[in-house]
């Protein structure tokens, strides 16, 4: 039996630096946009070849911290799909119940960040869209993380919940931007099963607001108890600088972010969820498992890509210990 299997999209993601965009600010439209020179050739300052989604990140954060995982997920069938399986093997991940993709390529994506700054993200689906569960019955698992699914992948969820119900599975879930679309009416008997439901702060809000038009949004006591009132296990939200949230259906928590460098922010949010769930699934109180969360988010930003900067229990530990023992001389 696995301690916990994810489920998601894999990508072959391709970073280009550059400090030649510059970042504009659009009053009309309320967003930021990077900008480049119309025409023109961009020379990147630093690239990165590395692998990325959901499901591979928290496969592999999961197996740095030390637990049996193994991954669902759906790659093609040529080589970049050979490339995922044999990474997500040597970091100790099964991929027993990986599917190849004879007519979908692999996903990939092509990242455009700024130094210290957000990116912009090219996304190719591809195989990703099309993630099916044949047989079930190999499944054994303790947890369940569910990340993003897009297109016709999505289809799964139905029975996946239905089956942990069965097995007396846990779920965290980390739904995408295509299940927030349907809302709370969609959502809603999925939750009720949801032990760990994790979010950034823009999706607790578009979740939150699907429900009720009027609720104040910006009031993280009112997020909170929104959102908790809608699960039957804890409520985790993320907000970049401003640190992390979590309730867990009475008591509520805050902590701040431990990042001090920022290089790039691509899998901060899975990195944060994963070692999250795996405090909870080693059973460490909810205040350590934000700490251990923190530090973990915040090495992954030091680096370019998802994984590069995943540390192990031992070294976050030893990073709380020391920190424990400064404050208190």
């Amino acid at each position: 039996m696995f301690d916990i299997i994810t489920i998601g999209g894999a990508s072959r993601d391709v970073f280009f630096m550059t400090d030649e965009g510059r970042v504009i600010n659009d009053v009309r439209h309320h967003e930021k946009l990077i900008a480049f020179d119309y025409g023109c050739k961009i020379i990147p300052k630093e690239s990165e070849f590395t692998y990325g989604g959901g499901a591979a990140n928290t496969a592999a954060c999961f197996a740095k911290l030390g637990l049996s995982v193994a991954t669902i997920m759906n790659i093609g069938a040529e080589g970049t799909g050979s490339l995922v399986v044999k990474y997500l093997e040597a970091e100790g991940v099964s991929t027993s119940f990986v599917t190849r993709d004879h007519v979908n390529h692999t996903a990939m994506s092509i990242i455009i960040g700024l130094p210290g700054q957000d990116h912009t993200m090219f996304l190719y689906r591809g195989s990703n869209d099309h993630l099916t569960i044949h047989d079930w019955r190999p499944l054994r698992t303790k947890w369940f993380y569910l990340s993003s699914l897009t297109g016709a992948s999505a289809d799964i969820i139905p029975e996946l919940f239905s089956f942990a119900r069965a097995h007396n599975i846990k779920i965290a879930w980390n739904p995408g931007s295509e299940q927030l679309v349907g809302g709370y009416e969609d959502l809603s008997s999925f939750l009720e099963e949801t032990d760990i439901l994790i979010l950034n702060r823009e999706e607790a809000q578009q979740l939150l607001l699907s429900k009720d038009k009027k609720v104040k949004v910006n009031d993280e006591k009112i997020l909170l108890s929104g959102l908790s009132a809608m699960v039957q296990g804890k409520v985790v939200i993320t907000d970049g600088a401003n640190g992390s949230y979590v309730k867990d259906g009475i008591n509520e928590y805050h902590q701040e972010a431990l990042g001090d460098q920022v290089l790039e922010t691509t899998g901060a949010g899975d990195a944060y969820g994963a070692t999250f769930v795996a405090a909870e699934l080693l059973g460490y109180g909810t205040k350590y498992a934000m700490k251990l969360a923190a530090l973990n988010s915040g090495s992954v930003v030091r680096y370019i890509g998802a994984q590069k900067g995943l540390l192990t229990f031992s070294i976050l530990s030893a990073i709380i210990d020391s920190r424990k023992s400064i404050t208190e001389n």
